[in-house]
């Protein structure tokens, strides 16, 4: 695979440096909330309410970094990670805890989508697919490391060093921003455009239906479910859940490198229809665990799922998006996947508390989403 250029070099390091702190804050998000003496509708709502915060800003983010600049966007995000960060570790309060969360999503609404619509820029049209593969890589590459440092951490010295540590590499990010090279784009150069989004939410819907599946289950069933499988049933240790965890992100980033070359062969809908596929067997993968095993199998087949998925799906939206029009459909389309992140884990803790299957009732609201929209998606995708 060829290189990119500098810019997106440097842009991939530093998605790297930020996801390392997600990964470490994001394994221990539910175990924090129990210690809190949150329940898993509680658990769920906070997770709800970070992807709330971002579903509120994704769109104007979008926009805003089309008139400040991505660059800009992405150092006040940094910011708002570290203040956010600092507070949780500072805290010992749920309530405290969920307005943290709320502006840690505006946060990661502001860095993602300017991100997303800055590998668009500073991309070669006719490698979207590798470049949006290499950024997710790179995502991958520190969530890989993050889940495994945040559990040691916390073992050592307690649940909020990994909210610490998270705040540290973002105000390192604060000022790798600030320095970091950035060549004139063509977004920059072009007039804006006004986003028609009632028609690109109708042209793109089939693609939205599946984003938010893939994404609802992936949060409900990968992030919140598994950790507390993991502990309640198996008695597993903070830090074993990490490296769950992180060989997750692991099998993701294997297949990183190939699903540009599936794409190519087979097409993009075949490719997210097999991704679909995997990740329903990894959801009853989990609802079936019987011996700790499955819990490693499970996260593996969640990693491989997503990776062969997300670059596709994202790399459509950038190719369908006019230049200056890239950070508002970079932010329309986490829209959709932050439906998913609102309503995944609250709807999910829900039905583990109130249907009587305890977390395979959870687990079953999942399956029975994303079958649904598989086919749906199949359907209407049939002659693409």
């Amino acid at each position: 695979m060829r290189l990119p250029s500098r810019p997106l070099l440097v842009l991939f390091i530093l998605m790297f440096l930020k996801q390392f702190g997600n990964g470490m804050v994001w394994s221990m998000i539910a175990v924090y909330g129990a210690s809190l003496g949150a329940s898993a509708a509680v658990i769920g709502l906070m997770v709800s309410a970070f992807g709330g915060a971002r579903l509120l800003v994704n769109i104007p983010a979008g926009y805003a970094s089309e008139k400040f600049g991505r660059r800009r966007m992405m150092s006040l995000g940094c910011i708002v990670t570290a203040i956010a960060s600092f507070g949780v570790a500072a805290t010992s309060s749920v309530g405290a805890f969920f307005i943290c969360l709320l502006f840690m999503g505006i946060a990661s609404s502001t860095v993602i989508t300017s991100a997303l619509a800055a590998v668009a820029d500073l991309g070669e049209p006719g490698r979207r697919l590798e470049d949006m593969s290499m950024y997710q890589g790179a995502n991958v590459i520190g969530t890989s490391l993050g889940p495994a440092m945040g559990g040691l951490a916390a073992g050592f010295w307690g649940m909020g060093a990994a909210f610490f540590a998270n705040g540290i590499i973002a105000l390192i990010g604060v000022l790798a921003f600030a320095l970091m090279p950035w060549p004139r784009t063509e977004a920059q150069t072009e007039r804006p455009a006004p986003v028609r989004l009632l028609t690109l939410a109708r042209e793109g819907f089939y693609i939205g239906l599946i984003c938010f599946s893939l994404f609802y289950v992936r949060t409900a069933s990968n992030w919140i479910l598994m950790p507390l499988i993991a502990q309640t049933k198996f008695q597993m240790s903070l830090a074993t859940i990490g490296l769950i965890l992180t060989s997750g992100a692991l099998a993701n980033l294997s297949v990183l490198f190939f699903t540009p070359k599936l794409a190519h062969v087979f097409g993009r809908v075949p490719v997210i229809v097999l991704s679909c596929i995997l990740t329903l067997a990894a959801c009853a993968v989990l609802a079936l665990s019987e011996r700790p095993e499955y819990i490693w199998l499970s996260a593996i087949l969640f990693g491989i799922g997503g990776g062969v998925a997300f670059p596709n799906i994202t790399a459509y939206a950038a190719d369908v998006a006019p230049p200056n029009q890239r950070g508002p459909v970079m932010g329309l389309l986490r829209t959709a996947q932050d439906l998913a992140l609102i309503l995944g884990p609250f709807v999910t803790g829900l039905l583990a508390d109130h249907l009587g299957l305890g977390f395979q009732g959870g687990l079953f609201g999942c399956l029975v989403l994303l079958t649904l929209a598989t086919i749906a998606f199949g359907w209407r995708a049939r002659g693409i």
